[in-house]
């Protein structure tokens, strides 16, 4: 499919006013939602605990999941749009440096392999993009797509405590119901940032952090740029990537306790399967490549969100630990044919996700 990279890059030229369009209604839905949602809140009501001898409260009347899905269906929809329109205009900003600095770039080169895994990186260092930027593009959406969901996904915005948290949730949702498991982690969440960060405002420096990966993205591609001057370029839209995924965060983690969700991306190297993940060239260049060889995803190009709820065992469509999984939207991928029918890899090489980059 000779072309497709100068298509792709069009294409995302002509729709740039129609995706902005998009974001403030997806912008607008979500607040509509939002205040539906708060003016429809449900009381409290007091419960005696015969176990502990304790007054408890309890919702009055628990809404459905379906109450949150538009509202969180949404927020994911539109952190996609504006990683998309981001992605789009440093991409064709791009220009490749006439005396690149050789120790700055193995610097960046290190940082891009943790960012978007070895043989993205690979690609962006060896393979000429100045005519032809589509890799650039791609690798921006799969580094912002995984920051993005890394802030989503967070108990507390620290690594170190990920684990516990995590480990004690899914013991907790072993033997207690949705509504204990899920109030105990809208309190953890909440206390916890309370106790580190007493209200800070954190989405300029989580800007400034992806500033700086994209930096490194460019610099490995053949760019000079710094974190500074994709900061001055982009700022605002870098900010509103954040405050759009910490909004998710407190939403999905703190405000929600009828169910779980789950921002989702597809790790690099996983075998394509299109019941848990959509190929984001729609099935056009899955063929592509040495007869026989398994597509594998490169990298994610867009979040997709799944809900699951405890709600007991022997009940319909629940798995043996009475969780019910619903899959919202499936993740969008980029699959490493991609290198393939772009001619970046010869048919007769190996797979570009199990060659081994250069040193």
């Amino acid at each position: 499919m000779e072309g497709l990279a100068r298509a792709e890059l069009t294409r995302k030229d002509i729709v740039i006013k129609a995706k902005e369009e998009a974001l403030e209604a997806q912008r607008e839905q979500i607040r509509d939602l939002r205040a539906h949602r708060a003016a429809a809140h449900v009381s409290r009501e007091f419960e005696f605990s015969e176990a502990s001898g304790q007054l408890t409260d309890i919702p009055a009347a628990r809404p459905p999941s379906s109450t949150f899905d538009d509202v969180v269906l949404h927020m994911v929809r539109t952190l996609n749009l504006e990683i998309s329109e981001v992605a789009s205009q440093v991409t064709n900003a791009f220009r490749v440096a006439d005396t690149p600095h050789p120790d700055r770039v193995a610097l960046a080169f290190d940082r891009a392999r943790e960012a978007v895994g070895p043989v993205m990186a690979e690609l962006l260092e060896t393979i000429q993009h100045q005519d032809d930027p589509i890799l650039i593009d791609i690798a921006l959406k799969a580094d912002m797509v995984n920051f993005a969901a890394e802030i989503a996904s967070s108990w507390d915005f620290q690594h170190q405590s990920k684990s516990v948290f995590t480990g004690v949730y899914k013991q907790m949702r072993r033997s207690e119901s949705q509504l204990a498991c899920a109030q105990w982690r809208s309190h953890a969440q909440k206390y916890s940032k309370q106790r580190l960060y007493n209200g800070r405002d954190l989405a300029t420096g989580f800007a400034h952090q992806l500033a700086e990966r994209i930096a490194d993205l460019l610099t490995v591609a053949g760019a000079s740029t710094s974190a500074d001057e994709i900061c001055a370029a982009y700022a605002p839209h870098l900010e509103t990537i954040v405050r759009t995924a910490l909004e998710l965060q407190r939403t999905i983690g703190q405000e929600v306790v009828s169910c779980d969700y789950e921002v989702l991306v597809v790790r690099i190297d996983e075998v394509y399967d299109p019941a848990q993940m959509e190929d984001i060239y729609n099935g056009e260049i899955v063929a592509a490549g040495p007869p026989g060889m398994v597509p594998r995803v490169l990298s994610t190009a867009d979040l997709g969100l799944r809900r699951t709820e405890k709600v007991g065992p022997g009940v319909e469509g629940a798995a043996e630990d009475g969780v019910v999984t619903t899959m919202l939207l499936k993740p969008k991928v980029v699959l490493d044919t991609v290198v393939y029918e772009l001619g970046l890899v010869d048919e007769e090489d190996a797979s570009p996700s199990t060659a081994e980059p250069s040193a």
